[in-house]
């Protein structure tokens, strides 16, 4: 999976590389943490900057205090035993089949390191447990390191 979020981000990136920089403004819901637990939290993006409502802060990080994206993921494969079951009562011996569909579960993290107002490294951690969320996320968070890079002069 990671395979292929890292590639996903660096095909759009050789496509963005080539194209006029596109403005990007995206909500999500996700999990937070800044040196605390994870808590709810709601992330918003820009084509300049992130934004979000961390459980002990608030997250600003624009091109001017950016230093660094991480992507981390703890992802597995598991047997849906619910589509397995169902399959072999509806189908007997046959549904068996079902047990073979599989579902990704797991986590995906994002570290955001910047400079906070006293000039300190910190970074800011955030966690999607929905893959589909996480893609999106992908896809806007690309633009938006690919943008505040292209600053740094």
């Amino acid at each position: 999976m990671f395979k292929k979020i890292f590639t996903y981000i660096s095909l759009s990136s050789i496509f963005l590389l080539n194209t006029h920089r596109i403005s990007i403004a995206g909500n999500h819901k996700a999990i937070c943490s800044f040196y605390s637990e994870y808590k709810p939290c709601e992330i918003i993006l820009s084509d300049e900057h992130i934004e979000a409502n961390l459980p002990t802060d608030y997250l600003y990080v624009d091109k001017k205090n950016f230093l660094d994206l991480n992507v981390y993921e703890d992802l597995s494969r598991s047997s849906n035993l619910i589509v397995g079951t169902v399959s072999s009562l509806i189908l007997g011996p046959v549904g068996l089949v079902g047990f073979l569909v599989k579902k990704k579960t797991g986590t995906i993290d994002y570290g955001i390191s910047f400079l906070n107002h006293k000039g300190r490294k910190k970074t800011a951690f955030i966690r999607f447990k929905n893959m589909n969320a996480a893609s999106k996320m992908a896809e806007e968070i690309s633009l938006l390191v690919r943008n505040i890079s292209s600053n740094q002069d």
